[in-house]
């Protein structure tokens, strides 16, 4: 992948709702015009791709994901995404930022405890049962209607809520396909460890700074990770930052140093050390 990379921000005049849907065919034919195609930008909003017709392949950080008829793939913001140079596939993207549901607070619960855009599972594609994919189109259809309809009364609850239950359908059936529990006794927890780690992974990487946050023991918190996700929190926390420095290292023109310093490394060497342990190469043979 190309470095220099585009950041993308939701627009918030064109969709003042802070939530769109796109029909990829006619969004290829925009990036065309603009010579995009095989650049890499950091988004900062969630994007749901929907695949209805054909085949192609989609990067994101550091996987390429092989699209087709009935897939749907996840992107969180600030993860790097990439398109093909010629797709040959068609679908839908929905896109909106958090403040979509900023003042739905079950719909904002839902999206911050949902595994959909976890980005520490390993895999952001799920290809839902042909019955799901139908309940999920029927409802990109009626967000579709919502969206072009000239009615003003409670619009943005009506689509509020219509994306709220397209992605439930599509939570439930990322559970069934990943390890996640959706009814286990720590999951509230788990996800809460999760957000906060989100915010200060940057600047700590010990399991007592967020079992303290979370005013739990180091203990508690390991048996929370080791019931939800059957890592330990240590491993949580390692592999949320290693897919920092893989970010900064692939599509930042940043030096070792540089990244080491910015995740709170004492020394470069540190970093190094840590990654070859995580990874088993130096960031440099990364790199490439």
């Amino acid at each position: 992948m190309k470095k220099n990379i585009k950041n993308i921000r939701f627009d918030q005049e064109k969709a003042p709702y802070g939530c769109e849907l796109l029909e990829l065919e006619a969004l290829f034919k925009r990036l065309t015009t603009w010579t995009y195609f095989g650049k890499t930008e950091r988004i900062h909003f969630f994007s749901v791709m929907v695949i209805t017709e054909g085949k192609g392949r989609h990067f994101v950080d550091f996987k390429e994901y092989k699209l087709e008829k009935g897939t749907v793939l996840f992107i969180a913001p600030g993860q790097i995404q990439q398109y093909e140079s010629n797709p040959q596939y068609k679908g839908y993207m929905l896109i909106f930022t958090e403040y979509f549901f900023h003042k739905q607070v079950n719909e904002l619960t839902f999206l911050n405890q949902s595994s959909i855009f976890d980005i520490t599972l390993p895999n952001a594609l799920v290809k839902p049962d042909p019955e799901t994919f139908s309940k999920i189109m029927q409802l990109l259809f009626l967000l579709q209607e919502e969206f072009s309809s000239s009615y003003e009364l409670s619009k943005k609850e009506s689509l509020q809520k219509l994306a709220s239950l397209f992605l439930i359908y599509l939570e439930r059936q990322k559970q069934r396909d990943s390890n996640v529990v959706s009814n286990n006794h720590y999951l509230s927890q788990y996800y809460h460890f999760k957000q906060l780690l989100e915010t200060f992974f940057s600047k700590d990487r010990s399991v007592d700074f967020y079992a303290s946050l979370m005013a739990i023991t180091p203990k508690t918190l390991n048996r929370i990770t080791r019931s939800t996700i059957q890592k330990s929190a240590k491993e949580f926390i390692d592999s949320r930052v290693i897919i920092e420095i893989k970010r900064l290292l692939l599509f930042e023109e940043l030096s070792i140093k540089e990244i080491a310093y910015s995740l709170n490394f004492n020394e470069p060497t540190n970093l190094v050390k840590y990654f070859k342990k995580h990874t088993g190469e130096t960031p440099t043979s990364y790199k490439g």
